[in-house]
């Protein structure tokens, strides 16, 4: 009777018979794995940097390290994500981190975490500065299972903090520390997504990020304004992907339709969609589309979407819109004015309606989307550094 009893208290205490409490179940931000991928040399850096158009000479060497973490997806279930960590080395003793987001992928292996992309060499560049420099790669990217949730911010959002808070927890058991500070960073659906993440962490993680300031460059903020009219025009765009892209997402997260048949035209509703299976790049998908993005769509579709402002779709954009909100961190929107993909009117739109602590810069107002990048990300790192007090 008395081992009877026994093994009853063990079974309602919830610990085995060596009085063993169990291990803690996993929660988001907690890391599953971390591996080393390559050391760079401060040269080796500055030739990688350099070769993007960057005149730069790196401080740091820089260790590349891949992490898998736990997050949610679209649907609030528990996931896997993945991302990049830049640290310097030699290993200094406290570290600002800056929390970059790379632009629009659609192929898994374009993502941060393999090391060789141009969004790596990105946030190498702010490590070798004397940054931690964290690098999502986001859900349905790198080694994340899934569709990806292009430009759905509060999935975004929680990925990119989820990340955040897994290299912080890491960090305590490396040589380094993390210094409090946090700068946010990103360039185009990277501008976008890190405007969601630093709204997040101001309205919920206060207490846990201290942002010091915020980059954000050449971001769609204004999805159910400028970019939708953009794609409704009848007119050729340079990167027609896009916009099947942000459709399938949608579609995915919210469930507008029960099948891609019943929003496409022919051919496209069996065309595109297994061209979005994360194996493909962009150029693989504008290869299988009209010039004119919105060819793509059913007639019917299009003029029950054009005579409805409640349409579903877009009032699902409406809620993933960037405008709508005020920044206590100190934010700069650097966008060129001759960007041809995402027009300077959603960094206008969005300096205005963020409030005294948006600044809209235009780095080089001749200059189209992919030509401002590295121009933008120059004057980034050079306002990190002045605004830094952690002795970078």
């Amino acid at each position: 009777m008395r081992t009877l009893c026994l093994l009853l208290v063990i079974f309602l205490l919830g610990c085995d018979s060596s009085g063993i409490e169990p291990e803690p179940a996993p929660v988001r931000g907690d890391v599953i794995d971390v591996t080393t991928l390559v050391t760079y040399t401060a040269e080796e850096v500055s030739q990688l940097v350099g070769a993007y158009g960057i005149p730069y000479s790196a401080r740091y060497g820089v260790s590349f390290y891949v992490m898998e973490y736990l997050t949610v997806d679209t649907h609030g279930e528990e996931t896997t994500a993945s991302g990049a960590v830049a640290v310097p080395q030699p290993f200094l003793r406290s570290l600002p981190m800056v929390s970059y987001q790379h632009g629009t992928i659609t192929r898994r292996s374009s993502a941060p975490s393999r090391g060789d992309t141009n969004e790596a060499v990105v946030g190498m560049f702010f490590a070798a500065d004397g940054y931690l420099s964290v690098m999502p790669d986001l859900i349905g990217l790198g080694r994340s299972p899934g569709l990806h949730p292009y430009l759905i911010a509060d999935v975004s959002a929680s990925a990119i903090v989820d990340m955040m808070q897994a290299v912080v927890r890491w960090s305590a058991t490396q040589p380094w520390s993390y210094s409090g500070e946090v700068y946010m960073a990103g360039y185009s659906a990277g501008g976008y997504t890190g405007m969601a993440a630093h709204r997040l962490l101001e309205a919920e993680y206060s207490s846990e990020f201290t942002i010091k300031a915020s980059s954000l460059m050449a971001g769609p903020y204004d999805l159910s304004g400028t970019m939708l009219d953009l794609m409704l025009r009848e007119e050729p765009y340079p990167q027609p992907y896009y916009f099947p892209y942000v459709l399938f997402s949608y579609n995915e997260a919210y469930g507008l339709y029960n099948s891609p048949s019943d929003f496409l035209a022919s051919p496209y509703d069996v065309t595109l969609p297994p061209l979005f299976d994360g194996m493909h790049g962009g150029g693989d998908i504008n290869e299988a589309m009209p010039t004119s993005p919105i060819q793509i769509v059913h007639p019917n579709v299009l003029r029950s979407f054009r005579s409805d402002l409640n349409h579903p779709f877009r009032q699902r954009l409406r809620e993933n819109d960037l405008t709508n909100w005020t920044p206590r961190a100190p934010t700069r929107l650097y966008h060129c004015a001759a960007d041809e993909l995402v027009p300077i009117e959603n960094s206008s739109i969005a300096a205005q309606a963020l409030g005294e602590a948006a600044t809209l810069l235009d780095p080089s107002p001749q200059s189209g989307h992919g030509d401002c990048a590295p121009l933008a990300i120059a004057s980034t790192r050079a306002w990190f550094n002045s605004v830094s007090t952690s002795g970078q």
